[in-house]
């Protein structure tokens, strides 16, 4: 991501699909373009696509903090995963293998649904803070700013 703020903006809405007919909707636009969704509810929907965003537009950044799976005890990100699944001579997959540092080969996993605060947490560790800049009944905008220490 570049020093340059970003623009969040989280949009509501409700399905109208045959088989989700009448779920919530909850889309992410950066800077404008819609880039993640999810439906449903009984989550944190807006942690999920802020997580999305997070895992594409800080990768490599990920890489270098500790994970978390089992809870925020602040040894670890809480909803972040490293994760291998070893591949064995005949078999299509062995058991999953979890760390709590990123090894070479691993897959990453960052879970928005533990929450959105998790994921503002993450970003901080990374030099950005989330401002709440409006909202109305549908949509919730975000910017994201560079930390700037002076």
């Amino acid at each position: 991501m570049s020093n340059e703020n970003t623009r969040l903006m989280f949009k509501w809405s409700v399905s109208k699909g045959r088989d989700t007919y009448g779920y919530n909707i909850c889309s992410l636009y950066v800077d404008g373009k819609k880039m993640y969704s999810c439906n449903g509810g009984g989550y944190d929907m807006t942690g999920t696509c802020l997580a999305d965003w997070i895992k594409d537009a800080f990768t490599e950044e990920l890489k270098t903090i500790k994970s978390n799976r089992g809870g925020d005890d602040k040894c670890g990100f809480y909803g972040l995963s490293f994760f291998t699944i070893p591949r064995e001579s005949g078999e299509k997959s062995g058991p999953v293998q979890y760390h709590q540092t990123h090894q070479e080969g691993d897959s990453i996993s960052l879970d928005g649904a533990c929450g959105f605060t998790s994921m503002e947490r993450i970003l901080d560790q990374f030099g950005y803070h989330l401002f709440h800049a409006s909202w109305t009944s549908k949509q919730d905008v975000y910017v994201v700013m560079k930390n700037t220490k002076e």
